[in-house]
C-alpha cells in the first residue's frame, strides 16, 4: 500500500462503511472531513502488543480493513506472539486488529512480492498490487481484488496484464488508479507509468492516460538507469488532487521532474498547474536513478509532504522532507519547508492533524549542513520522528527504532494511531521486540505545546526592568553590545557598522581574540571582553572626543576602561598618550604598557561635575591614543531597587496604556541576564546564558525555569548508531542561534516562526521554531527588505502590526505587519516623552 495515501485510504473506508461510493468517473461524495483520522494529540511512544512478529523481508505496505490489518511486502513467514511456530504467509497477511492473531482463512498464495494494499470497491474486499503475476494459482499480473474473508481471489475482477510492476494504487469513487512502471495495460493499451480501471470489473479506461517518460539521472552516458515510472500516488482525502512521484522528468511531454500534480476531474485527469524545479538536481546519480521515496495528503487537502534519499549536496532536496501546498499554482514553485537529515534517507511518511510522521533509516533531524554527522541544530531520531506541520520540525515524540536496518518503509495513519512497517525487529533500543511491524496508539499519546499567542488589547508584560542605578552610560568602544553582569544596563555598541553617537568620526577599530587579565583598578563584575575591542586614532585629522549629555551640576565619575594590546607597541615608551576632561588634560603622558603592563586591562575613574556635557579628548603624543571602554556613573549612594523584577500593564495596541501592576516572581532575579522573551501556549521561552529557557506562566505565577536542550536526549545520546565513524552516537549538536542569544535583543513567535533582533544590527531575522520539543530550525533566514531594528530593546507581534521598543530611549512604536515583513516606517505610539511610560526591560511581550 501506498505510504504517503495513508489519509486516502482512511476516507475510503468511511466511505465503505457508509455504503457511499459514487457512480463510475465521479469522485466519492463524502467531504473531506470523513477522511481525517481525528488526532488531537500524537501516538504513545510505546507500541501495542497486538501485532504479530514477521519473520523475514519487510512490510512495506500496512493496510486497515476494519477489524483486521492486512500487510505486503517481501516476507513469506510469520508467527504470532510469544510463538515459535512458523505461519507459511507468501508476501500478504492479516491479522485480528485487537489481538494481533494471525488470520487463519486469509492465506492467499502470490509468486512475489507485494508493493501496495488498499480498500476494494465493495466491502470485505481489498486490491493488492505489486511484482506478482499469479494469485492462488490464478493468473493476475501486478493487480488483483480479493475476498478479505478468504483471501479468494474475486474474479469478477479482471484487470489487464501489465507488461511492468505497479508500485502503488488509489481507489477514488469506483476507479482504481494504476502507478508503477509498465508501458501497457494489457493490449492494445499503452500507458506510461499510469493507468486507471474500472474497480468493479478490472477494464481499463481512459480517464488517467498521462504518461510519464525518461529517466531522472540517466543522461544517456553516465548514472544509474531504474525503470520510469510511477513510485508513489497521493491522493488528496476529498478526491480531487493526485500527487505522483518517481522516476520521470516528463509528464505528457513536459517537464516535470520527479513529481506531477494531477488534478482528478468527474471525466479525465489533467495535469495540474503545479510545478516545481527542486527535484531536477541529481543526487548520488551513480546509485539512484530516482530519489523520492514517498509523499502523503494532509487531513485537510491542503498540502502534501515528500520524502527524499539521495545523500547530502548543498541545496538541493536530497535526504529531506518537505512540505508542498497543495493550493498553489505555477512554475518554480517552492516547498514552505525543508527539514534535513543530514545523509540519511527517509523512506515514508503519514500525516495527523497533529503531526508528520516520517521514517527511514535516519539519525538526525533538522540537520541541514550535516554529512554524515551532526552539525548546529541536529536533533538525535532513530529511524522514526514526529514533525511539526507547521515549520517541519522534530516534535518531542521519539520512542526510535533500533537497529534502523533498510528502515522504515512504511507508515499507515489511522483514527487509532500509527502503524510502522519495515526490515527490523525493535521498537526503542532493543526495547519493545516488534518484528518488522508496530502499532503506536493514539490513546495515551501526549498532546502538542499549544501554539496560541496572546493580541492586544491584552496584558503587555515587562520582565527584567530596569533597575534603579546611578549609571547613566556604558559604551563599548570598537565593539558590539556586551551584556552586564552586574544588573546594570549593558556596554551598548561602538563598531563600524553600529557607531556610538557619542562620538566624532575620524577613528577606528580594532579586535583580538585572546583575553586580557585585569589588574586590581577594574571593578568587580566588568565583563572581561570589553577589552577585547579598541576604538584607537591614527595620526592626522581632529582628535578623538567623546560627549556625553549629563544635567547641568550633576558630578559623576568617568571612567575609562584601557589596555594595550598591539604587538607593536608591547614595550614600554612605545605608546603614550594624553586624555582631556572638559578641556584640561587629566591623564598626562599616559603608557599604558609601563603602568599596567602589556595585555593588562586597566581603569581611571575621573570625577568632574557636568556643565551640561561631559567632553572626553584623546590626544596624540607617541602612537595612537585608545579606549576600550567608557562608563560615566552618577556619584551618591544608590536609588533604591525596584519592589518587583516584573510588571504587567494593560495596552490596547493604540495610545491607551494602563498603570503598571507588580507581578510576583519567587525566581526573579533570573530576568537580570534575560535577552528577550515571548509567551506561547502558556509558556514563557527567554533568552539567558547563551541558551534558551522555558518557564510556565499564566498571567499570574511563573513555573521553575527549564533548561530547553532538545539536542540531548540521556536515553540516546550513548546509543551507537551503527554508521559513520567507529563510536558515532545519536547524540544531537546545539542550534547555532544560542551562539546568537547573547547580542538578542528582541523576539517573539508567529507562523512556527521565532522571530528576533540582533544587537546593531538593523535586519529583522526568523529561524523556525517549535514550541513542543523546543527545536529552534538549524537555518537563519532575513526577512528581506526589514531594517530599522538597531536599536531594538524588544519586539512583539499582535495581529497586523509589529511593535519595537526602542532601548535608548523607552519609547514604543508600531508599523504594519502583513504576511511576516514589516513596513518600512515605525510611528511613536507610547514613551517617557509621550505620555510618561517606559517601555524598556530585559523582556518585554504580550501574554496572559
Amino acid at each position: 500500500m501506498t505510504h504517503l495515501s495513508a489519509p486516502r485510504r482512511r476516507r475510503l473506508l468511511a466511505v465503505l462503511t457508509a455504503g457511499a461510493l459514487t457512480v463510475v468517473g465521479l469522485s466519492p461524495a463524502t467531504p473531506a472531513a470523513a477522511a481525517a483520522p481525528g488526532h488531537d494529540k500524537v501516538v504513545h511512544t510505546v507500541p501495542s502488543t497486538a501485532s504479530p512478529d514477521v519473520q523475514d523481508g519487510s512490510v512495506d505496505a500496512i493496510h486497515d480493513a476494519g477489524t483486521k490489518i492486512i500487510a505486503g511486502g517481501s516476507f513469506t513467514r510469520v508467527q504470532n506472539r510469544n510463538s515459535d511456530v512458523d505461519i507459511a504467509r507468501d508476501y500478504l497477511l492479516a491479522f485480528d486488529k485487537a489481538t494481533g492473531a494471525v488470520d487463519t482463512a486469509f492465506a492467499p498464495t502470490l509468486d512475489n512480492e507485494v508493493t501496495a494494499v488498499t480498500a476494494g470497491p465493495t466491502a470485505n474486499t481489498v486490491f493488492v498490487a505489486g511484482k506478482f503475476n499469479t494469485v492462488n494459482g490464478v493468473t493476475r499480473r501486478k493487480v488483483a481484488l480479493l475476498d478479505v474473508n478468504t483471501g479468494a481471489v474475486v474474479t469478477s475482477f479482471a484487470p489487464p496484464a501489465f507488461n511492468g510492476l505497479i508500485k502503488d494504487i488509489a481507489l477514488v469513487g469506483n476507479r482504481l488508479l494504476v502507478g508503477g512502471i509498465f508501458t501497457t495495460a494489457g493490449n492494445p493499451n499503452p500507458r506510461g507509468g499510469l493507468a486507471s480501471l474500472n474497480a468493479t470489473t478490472g477494464a481499463v479506461d481512459s480517464y488517467l492516460t498521462t504518461t510519464l517518460t525518461e529517466n531522472h539521472n540517466w543522461d544517456g552516458v553516465s548514472g544509474a538507469k531504474a525503470g520510469v515510472g510511477a513510485e508513489k500516488l497521493a491522493v488528496s482525502p476529498d478526491g480531487t488532487q493526485l500527487v505522483v512521484i518517481g522516476n520521470f522528468k516528463k509528464a505528457d511531454g513536459v517537464l516535470h521532474d520527479q513529481i506531477v500534480k494531477i488534478d482528478l476531474g468527474a471525466t479525465a485527469a489533467t495535469v495540474a498547474d503545479w510545478n516545481t524545479a527542486r527535484y531536477t538536481p541529481r543526487c548520488k546519480w551513480q546509485s539512484f536513478d530516482s530519489y523520492v521515496r514517498d509523499v502523503a495528503f494532509s487531513p485537510d487537502n491542503s498540502y502534501f509532504v515528500v520524502v527524499t534519499t539521495g545523500a547530502p549536496y548543498s541545496g538541493t532536496l536530497c535526504d529531506t522532507a518537505a512540505r508542498w501546498e497543495a493550493g498553489a499554482t505555477g512554475a518554480n514553485l517552492q516547498p514552505t519547508w525543508v527539514d534535513y537529515s543530514g545523509g540519511d534517507t527517509f523512506l515514508s511518511v503519514g500525516i495527523s492533524e497533529e503531526a508528520v510522521y516520517v521514517g527511514g533509516h535516519l539519525r538526525w533531524l533538522n540537520n541541514t549542513t550535516g554529512t554524515d554527522n551532526a552539525r548546529a541544530g541536529a536533533v538525535g531520531r532513530a529511524s522514526i520522528a514526529a514533525l511539526d506541520p507547521a515549520n517541519g520540525l522534530p516534535l518531542s515524540w521519539n520512542p526510535g527504532r533500533h537497529p534502523r536496518g533498510i528502515g522504515a518503509s512504511e507508515m499507515l495513519v489511522t483514527p487509532t494511531g500509527l502503524w510502522i512497517g519495515g526490515d527490523t525487529l525493535w521498537i526503542g533500543n532493543f526495547q519493545y521486540r516488534r518484528e518488522r511491524i508496530a502499532f503506536f496508539p493514539l490513546a495515551g499519546g501526549t498532546a502538542v505545546h499549544p501554539t496560541t499567542t496572546a493580541t492586544l488589547p491584552g496584558n503587555v508584560y515587562q520582565a527584567g526592568l530596569p533597575q534603579p542605578t546611578n549609571v547613566l552610560y556604558r559604551v563599548n568602544a570598537g565593539g558590539s553590545s556586551v551584556a552586564s553582569t552586574d544588573g546594570g544596563p549593558d556596554w551598548a555598541a561602538d563598531s563600524n557598522s553600529s557607531p556610538s553617537p557619542y562620538r566624532n568620526t575620524g577613528s577606528s577599530a580594532s579586535s583580538y581574540t585572546t583575553a586580557a587579565s585585569l589588574d586590581s583598578t577594574v571593578p568587580v563584575g566588568t565583563p572581561v571582553q570589553l577589552y577585547n575591542d579598541e576604538r584607537y586614532d591614527p595620526s592626522g585629522g581632529a582628535e578623538m572626543t567623546w560627549q556625553f549629555p549629563v544635567p547641568n551640576g550633576t558630578e559623576v565619575h568617568v571612567r575609562l576602561y584601557m589596555a594595550n594590546r598591539y604587538a607593536g607597541t608591547a614595550n614600554a615608551g612605545t605608546r603614550i598618550f594624553d586624555v582631556a576632561l572638559e578641556g584640561a588634560v587629566v591623564l598626562d603622558d599616559l603608557d599604558l604598557s609601563a603602568a599596567a603592563g602589556h595585555n593588562v586591562g586597566t581603569m581611571r575613574e575621573l570625577t568632574v561635575v557636568s556643565d551640561g556635557s561631559i567632553d572626553l579628548e584623546f590626544r596624540h603624543v607617541r602612537e595612537n591614543p585608545l579606549v576600550n571602554a567608557v562608563e560615566i556613573v552618577k556619584t551618591g549612594p544608590p536609588p533604591a531597587p525596584a519592589s518587583s523584577p516584573v510588571q504587567v500593564r494593560s495596552y490596547d495596541g493604540q495610545n491607551a496604556v494602563g498603570a503598571p501592576d507588580p507581578v510576583t516572581d519567587p525566581n526573579g532575579t533570573v530576568w537580570a541576564g534575560a535577552r528577550s522573551a515571548f509567551w506561547v501556549g502558556g509558556t514563557v521561552f527567554y533568552g539567558a546564558d547563551g541558551a534558551l529557557w522555558r518557564r510556565t506562566f499564566n498571567g499570574t505565577t511563573f513555573g521553575a525555569p527549564e533548561l530547553v536542550d532538545p539536542y540531548h536526549d540521556p536515553y540516546w545520546d550513548n546509543v551507537i548508531t551503527n554508521s559513520g565513524p567507529t563510536g558515532q552516537t545519536y547524540v544531537g549538536a546545539t542550534t547555532g542561534f544560542y551562539a546568537e542569544i547573547p547580542n538578542v535583543t528582541g523576539m517573539f513567535f508567529s507562523g512556527g516562526r521565532l522571530y528576533y533582533t540582533l544587537n546593531g544590527q538593523n535586519g529583522l531575522f526568523w529561524r523556525w521554531f517549535t514550541p513542543d520539543s523546543g527545536v529552534v530550525g538549524a537555518d537563519r533566514f532575513t526577512v528581506a527588505g526589514a531594517s530599522g531594528f538597531a536599536d531594538a530593546g524588544a519586539v512583539f507581534v499582535s495581529g497586523s502590526t509589529l511593535y519595537k521598543v526602542n532601548r535608548n530611549t523607552g519609547d514604543l512604536a508600531a508599523t504594519d505587519w502583513v504576511n511576516g515583513v514589516p513596513a518600512a516606517t515605525f510611528t511613536v505610539r507610547s514613551g517617557p516623552a509621550v505620555d510618561g511610560v517606559d517601555w524598556r526591560a530585559r523582556a518585554v511581550f504580550v501574554g496572559p
